[in-house]
């Protein structure tokens, strides 16, 4: 059991408060006393709970990540730029992997509400419910949200435009020639794959094709729903030519389906994926993605939260940040792999 105040106290014969005083190099302690406590704690290599030294002074130098699905690919830019700006500014930063779960997350905001932690930083999920806008009300509610929004409270966000990322990729995969465009998606439910879908139906709009239901897919978001909606696909009378994957796990499971029939990718089918990964870095061939700026993603999100830690206003309440396309092999016949 590691050695408390308590303990270097009754070793020294002194109050807890003597002590503290000394480790904190503070006056009021005498010297003997002081070289006596100091060589215990040197001693036993004491370092002091951050954690209840923060919570006397109302501040703990801890912030938590709020993460919806911790196994999604892209988090692990996101989380390490915040900690990267966090650390830089002398915080400790804790993940909390919601796995979507309102009673899990609700739990962890609870941190927030009681001086647990000195803010929190909220990556994705469905829109913002009861629990973060009852909390953002609060005046003690330091809280900022990525790649998820709030309509009732106006709380300090940093979102990528999928709207957009669903539009390049679907206008893409248009201006090689095709017309029948599947997307294979995860919930609906969830902020950001909405989002995605909402680009995918304006590309066909602006483009004057047609919606079609039977061509718009939604998963669990696995390895396995992606191999599995291909064979669904296989079985309509006029398949797809081009698929539009909102995630890297789902264009896994897709090009596996696609390579055990038979096909060649993209002269058979062309595909685009959300999102540039570890996986689709090394997928055959190239794949044609589109790319978000995590790095700075995360990077903004912690700035903003240690502005609101210390009573400042972001210059920019909601930021939003640009997707781009990166061309690859997977989407067009004329990129050798």
């Amino acid at each position: 059991m590691p050695l408390t105040l308590k303990d270097i106290a009754r070793m020294v014969g002194v109050a807890e408060s003597t002590v503290s005083r000394a480790i904190n190099n503070k006056p009021g302690v005498g010297e003997e006393t002081r070289r006596k406590i100091m060589k215990i704690v040197k001693e036993y290599n004491f370092k002091p709970n951050q954690l209840a030294r923060g919570l006397a002074k109302k501040e703990t130098r801890i912030i938590a990540l709020l993460l919806s699905d911790l196994a999604t690919p892209g988090y692990t830019e996101i989380i390490k730029s915040i900690e990267e700006v966090a650390n830089r500014a002398g915080y400790q930063v804790i993940l909390c992997n919601t796995a979507n779960d309102i009673d899990k997350e609700k739990a962890y905001l609870e941190l927030v509400a009681r001086n647990r932690v000195d803010g929190a930083i909220i990556v994705g999920g469905e829109l913002a419910d009861k629990n973060i806008l009852n909390l953002a009300l609060n005046k003690e509610g330091r809280l900022v949200l990525v790649n998820r929004l709030a309509e009732e409270v106006l709380i300090p966000t940093i979102l990528v435009d999928n709207a957009k990322g669903g539009y390049l990729a679907t206008a893409h995969l248009i201006e090689q020639g095709l017309s029948r465009i599947a997307i294979i998606m995860g919930s609906i439910q969830d902020f950001l794959e909405s989002e995605k879908l909402n680009g995918y139906k304006q590309a066909l709009k602006d483009h004057n094709l047609p919606l079609r239901e039977e061509l718009i897919f939604e998963t669990d978001g696995s390895r396995e729903s992606g191999y599995n909606t291909f064979l669904n696909l296989m079985e309509l009378d006029e398949p797809p030519g081009g698929f539009f994957v909102t995630s890297d796990l789902l264009a896994v499971g897709l090009i596996e389906a696609i390579k055990m029939g038979g096909y060649f990718i993209p002269d058979d089918f062309a595909i685009v994926s959300y999102g540039e990964s570890l996986i689709t870095s090394i997928i055959n061939p190239p794949l044609t993605v589109v790319a978000e700026p995590l790095n700075k993603l995360g990077r903004l999100a912690a700035e903003y939260l240690l502005k609101l830690i210390n009573n400042q206003s972001p210059d920019r309440v909601i930021r939003v940040l640009e997707p781009v396309l990166k061309m690859r092999a997977s989407s067009n016949p004329q990129i050798k792999s």
